[in-house]
C-alpha cells in the first residue's frame, strides 16, 4: 500500500526527529565530569568503591575524589614524573607505576606514598633505562607488572618485594591481567600475547595474527578475553587464546584501552576521542560520540561505573539514559 504524500511527508518528519533525538540521547550518555586545571594527560583512573577514585597522569599528577566524581582534590606523592596505571585493593591500600620503572604503595589511600620498587638497568648504568607501564592484583598478596625488555615482575607479599619472572621475549610488554592467581594474559609489540596458566613460571606465546602494537587486554575469566591496538586493531577469543580472531572495529585510529561490565556490555578507548560500545560479547562494535578529539588514556569499567580520562587533563563519564 503507497502511502499518501501528507501521511509520508509526516511519516518522514516523525522519523527525522526521532533519529535527531536518538543521535542526542546517544551523545548526552557520554559527558565531562572534569577537566584538571593544569591541562596535562591523564593516564589512567580507578575507583575503590562508588564514591573514592583516582585519577593519575603525566608530572606526576594525582587526583581523588569522595564523592561520585563530582569533585578531585589534589593528592601530593611528591613525584614529578610521568604516571602510567594505578591499583586499589581498597579505599586505603593502592599502588602506582611511574616512569622509571619505579612502583609506589599507600595504605592511607594516598595521602602518602612510599617507593617499594625500581627496575634496575639490565646492561649496565649506560643501557636504555627500563620502564614499566601497568600492574594486575588479582588478589590481596599476589601481583604482577610489566614493561620494557620483556620485563614481567611478581609479588607475593602484597607489593612489599618483586621478583623478575621469565617471559621468553626481549618485546615491550603493555599490559598485564590476571583473573586468578594462576591464570593471566600480557600484550605488547608487534602484536606480542603472552599466556601463564600457573602463575607466570611459565609463559606461553599465542597467535595473534597481527603485527600491530596492542596496548590493553580485558578477560572476564580464563577462557574470554579480548584486546586492543593500532590502527584500530580488536581481537577476542573464547578459548583461552588457542585461538585468536579479528573484530571489525570500523576506524583507524589506535584503541588503548578495553573493559567490559558484564559478559556481554563493554567499551573501548583511544585516539582523537574514539569510544566504541558493544552489547554482544565483543562480536560487533558501534562508535559512540564521546563530545571530544582529545585521545583517551585510561579507561574504568565496573559495578555500573564507567569512566575516562585523556588529553589536556579530561575526564568523562558515561550514564545510561532510558
Amino acid at each position: 500500500m503507497t502511502l499518501p504524500k501528507s501521511r509520508l511527508k509526516t511519516t518522514l518528519i516523525a522519523a527525522a526527529i526521532a533519529a535527531l533525538l536518538c543521535v542526542a540521547n546517544v551523545q548526552a550518555q557520554w559527558a565531562v565530569a572534569h577537566r584538571d586545571s593544569a591541562k596535562t594527560d591523564l593516564n589512567g583512573i580507578f575507583f575503590a568503591d562508588k564514591e573514592r577514585g583516582w585519577v593519575i597522569g603525566d608530572r606526576g599528577i594525582i587526583r581523588m575524589t569522595k564523592d561520585e566524581g563530582k569533585t578531585w582534590d589534589k593528592q601530593e606523592a611528591k613525584i614529578k614524573v610521568s604516571l602510567s596505571d594505578v591499583y586499589f585493593r581498597n579505599k586505603d591500600e593502592g599502588w602506582l607505576i611511574s616512569s622509571g620503572a619505579r612502583i609506589f604503595h599507600t595504605t592511607d589511600g594516598g595521602a602518602t606514598w612510599e617507593q617499594v620498587y625500581q627496575a634496575p638497568h639490565s646492561n649496565g648504568a649506560k643501557s636504555e633505562a627500563p620502564e614499566l607501564y601497568s600492574l594486575s592484583f588479582p588478589d590481596k598478596k599476589k601481583g604482577w607488572a610489566v614493561g620494557t625488555e620483556g620485563r614481567i615482575l611478581r609479588t607475593d607479599d602484597g607489593g612489599k618485594t618483586w621478583q623478575r619472572q621469565e617471559s621468553g621475549t626481549k618485546e615491550e610488554l603493555v599490559h598485564v591481567r590476571f583473573v586468578s592467581d594462576k591464570h593471566g594474559w600480557v600484550v605488547g609489540d608487534k602484536g606480542l600475547i603472552l599466556f601463564t596458566g600457573d602463575g607466570g613460571r611459565t609463559w606461553e606465546q599465542q597467535k595473534s595474527f597481527t603485527r600491530e602494537h596492542l596496548y590493553h587486554i580485558e578477560a572476564r575469566n580464563k577462557d574470554r578475553a579480548w584486546a586492543v591496538g593500532d590502527k584500530g586493531t580488536i581481537l577476542r577469543t573464547t578459548n583461552g587464546g588457542l585461538t585468536w580472531e579479528s573484530v571489525a572495529s570500523g576506524i583507524k585510529e589506535s584503541l588503548l584501552s578495553i573493559g567490559f561490565l558484564d559478559d556481554r556490555n563493554g567499551w573501548i578507548i583511544g585516539w582523537k576521542g574514539k569510544i566504541l560500545r558493544t552489547d554482544d560479547g565483543g562480536k560487533t562494535w558501534v562508535e559512540q560520540e564521546s563530545g571530544t578529539r582529545a585521545n583517551l588514556y585510561g579507561l574504568f569499567v565496573r559495578k555500573k561505573q564507567v569512566w575516562a580520562v585523556g588529553g589536556d587533563g579530561l575526564i568523562l563519564h558515561y550514564r545510561e539514559d532510558r
